[in-house]
């Protein structure tokens, strides 16, 4: 790639004794925009990292690997066969949100949330009573959820 000597390209209709000083504005500015671009980024990565651990924490609280295994493999052959495989599931965000936070009627997942059908609305029932074959171990919060799909989405589900 050919090198261009800012000194020698008319920038922005400045006189050329000006052209050197605009030149390292621009460089200048360009290394600090890429140092906040990594500062910033090693935050992000900073909030991730915690979010995943809080989201693994919450894995650990419900217990998850009871059913779904250690590493969410569960299902048949699995190290433990009660839960499907959480690695070959095909529920989005949402229906893992809802899953977690609510349980699966009729089947050995319970609801996690604290306030699962009574203060918040289930697969589209009104807050109220669970309905029959609803079972209930309110352990987790809405966050604690939340932080817990962002964990099987990063770490588990498609691995």
């Amino acid at each position: 790639m050919a090198r261009v000597n800012l000194v020698d390209l008319p920038q922005l209709g400045l006189p050329r004794d000006r052209r050197h000083r605009a030149g390292w504005r621009t460089s200048h500015a360009a290394c600090a925009a890429a140092w906040f671009g990594v500062a910033f980024s090693g935050a992000a990565s900073a909030q991730d990292a915690a979010r995943l651990a809080a989201g693994e924490a919450a894995w650990d609280k419900a217990g998850c690997l009871q059913c779904h295994g250690s590493t969410g493999e569960g299902g048949v052959g699995g190290e433990f066969p009660a839960g499907p495989s959480l690695r070959k599931t095909g529920l989005d965000r949402a229906a893992l949100v809802e899953a977690i936070s609510c349980g699966l009627p009729g089947t050995q997942m319970p609801g996690w949330l604290d306030g699962a059908y009574t203060q918040r609305s289930c697969y589209g029932f009104p807050p109220g009573p669970p309905p029959e074959g609803a079972t209930l171990t309110p352990v987790l919060s809405a966050d604690e959820v939340e932080a817990l799909v962002d964990y099987l989405l990063a770490k588990i589900v498609g691995r």
